[in-house]
């Protein structure tokens, strides 16, 4: 409005100046308008208008500014829900290609039900014929069952007879004849024999075996060692699989060097007696030494000859 009344202004002392006669000589030329039209108040009216229209272009700015964003808002928040829809639409397209992939395998399992009640219908007049046949062929299977599990049991009882009969033969030489066997670091298989000197039957004789891989044994250790004797008894074992006789072998070697022992301390004993007993005089015949007194029989000098084979 205020634009319009500044143009009207103009307009109408445009037509004033335009309009007065140039010939009359009585009229004063119009060089100043300032008296007809106030400019500083047009041009007040004028900077006014410029200043509305600036602000109102400045708010029709902003606000379409704020239309245009409100727009990208718009577009975004579609353009999201267009993207979900698509997403959707191949969800719910996946979904009915695998609702309908169920429908046919569910339509094949149903057919194949169908089959087998069919078969099992036809089946169904021959069962008590069948069921005839599998009460005879349960009744045989009990009747065999029945007779391994007996066969079974008196196997069981041999097998308990048999072990028993090796733990007390194991608890014999543990006992009677102070054998005991253990197995040492390089799977060595050691033998401990006690009883063995009659001066100290707790006295422990040892010889460890191994097993080889071409088959037989090998002496690992011998102690007190026995040097090639223990080696023949050993080659005698490997030719005729024969272990027991080794261990007796062994024992009655053990037994032979404890009497030696017992015959060279004899002899030195006979010795110093002599010198301390000869007279200085005259020589004289030196009596028989008398024969070694025999031991009794006991469990704890028997004889390798004696044991019960391993």
């Amino acid at each position: 409005e205020m634009w319009r009344l500044a143009r009207s202004h103009a307009s109408i002392a445009a037509h004033t100046m335009s309009a007065a006669p140039p010939a009359m000589s009585n009229v004063r030329p119009l060089d100043d308008v300032s008296n007809i039209i106030d400019l500083d108040a047009l041009h007040k009216e004028l900077e006014q208008a410029r200043s509305n229209v600036e602000m109102w272009m400045a708010r029709r700015e902003l606000s379409m500014k704020e239309q245009v964003a409100v727009h990208k808002t718009n577009m975004a928040v579609a353009e999201e829900e267009y993207v979900s829809l698509v997403e959707r639409e191949k969800d719910l397209a996946a979904a009915a290609e695998e609702l309908a992939r169920r429908q046919e395998y569910q339509q094949a399992e149903l057919d194949t039900l169908q089959e087998e009640a069919a078969q099992a219908k036809e089946l169904g007049e021959d069962l008590p014929q069948q069921l005839q046949v599998l009460r005879e062929q349960v009744t045989t299977e009990k009747d065999e069952l029945e007779r391994e599990s007996t066969k079974v049991k008196g196997d069981e009882m041999v097998k308990a007879q048999m072990l028993q009969a090796h733990l007390s033969a194991v608890d014999l030489y543990r006992t009677r004849l102070g054998l005991r066997f253990e197995i040492g670091d390089a799977e060595e298989l050691r033998f401990f024999y006690r009883h063995v000197d009659p001066a100290d039957h707790e006295r422990e004789f040892m010889v460890a075996v191994r097993v080889v891989d071409a088959g037989g044994y090998e002496l690992m250790d011998c102690d007190p060692d026995m040097g090639d004797a223990a080696q023949r008894l050993l080659a005698e074992c490997n030719r005729t699989d024969n272990l027991s006789g080794f261990v007796r072998g062994v024992r009655k070697l053990f037994r032979e060097s404890v009497a030696e022992e017992e015959v060279a301390a004899v002899a030195v004993a006979l010795r110093e007696k002599a010198k301390v007993s000869a007279p200085s005089y005259a020589p004289v015949d030196e009596p028989e030494p008398e024969p070694e007194p025999v031991a009794p029989r006991t469990p704890f000098n028997t004889k390798p000859d004696d044991m019960v084979p391993l």
